[in-house]
């Protein structure tokens, strides 16, 4: 009988070579409060209501007025927001086990421009790798739902794996590391701490979440496009930290 132990891993080298990394990044749907009053004046008159809703549920905002809270935090919800990045990377291996990175980005002003893109790549993925795992850090709370309401405002078909409402949850194709990462507690960790917890280069290095709106109407896209990637590259680190193998 053989003695030598066998390593059992979070997730094999194939299973992760069938994964789709993303993440998204999302700004407020208009540069100021008063330039949506002016532009989309039905919009902001449910602006109000919605702060009011921001304000109870974060304490430490309650000090802020309307401006201010749509400022900091409008990009988090979709009715408010737009989508100018999507940023999908895969993992492949050398013939030494050496992990490969390939990124590609939909990115642009045309929020219709950038979710197109994303779902005509996805459903031919899909069509070539019917078992795709779409992996993100909180993709199941706010990237996916963010990126199919968009669809649905585009009038864009959704794929039917991504039909999360009919989807049983052991058929889901979403993967996500911070539901992972909470191990069946009820805390996890935002993907700056993860990473740092776990010895990997930060992405949130030039830049964080809180100035990817004022970055936007600064015209600094491009830098938000490499923030995106970073992130995605930083969630694809992460798997192959839980699954024990060599980091990008």
């Amino acid at each position: 009988m053989s003695n030598k132990l066998i390593k059992i891993v979070m997730f094999s080298k194939e299973a992760i070579k069938n994964m789709l990394f993303l993440d998204i990044e999302t700004v407020s749907s208009h540069a100021s409060l008063s330039k949506m009053e002016e532009e989309h004046p039905m919009l902001y008159s449910h602006w109000p209501a919605k702060a009011n809703l921001i304000r109870k549920g974060k304490p430490e905002i309650m000090h802020l007025d309307d401006t201010q809270v749509y400022n900091e935090e409008s990009a988090l919800y979709t009715e408010f927001s737009k989508i100018v990045c999507i940023s999908i990377g895969q993992v492949t291996f050398d013939d030494y086990d050496n992990p490969i990175f390939k990124v590609k980005s939909f990115y642009s002003d045309d929020e219709g421009e950038v979710v197109r893109g994303f779902f005509t790549a996805i459903k031919a993925l899909f069509g070539r790798a019917p078992g795709l795992k779409l992996v993100g850090h909180n993709i199941k709370g706010f990237d996916l739902p963010c990126m199919l309401r968009k669809a649905v405002v585009h009038d864009i078909t959704i794929p039917h794996q991504l039909h999360l409402h009919t989807i049983k949850p052991w058929e889901s194709c979403l993967v996500d590391t911070s539901e992972i990462w909470k191990f069946g507690s009820w805390t996890g960790a935002p993907l700056g701490l993860l990473c740092t917890a776990l010895g990997i280069p930060t992405p949130k290095d030039d830049m964080n979440g809180s100035e990817v709106s004022e970055a936007y109407w600064n015209g600094r896209l491009e830098e938000i496009k490499t923030y995106c990637e970073k992130d995605v590259k930083a969630t694809a680190n992460v798997i192959l930290k839980m699954s024990q193998l060599q980091l990008l």
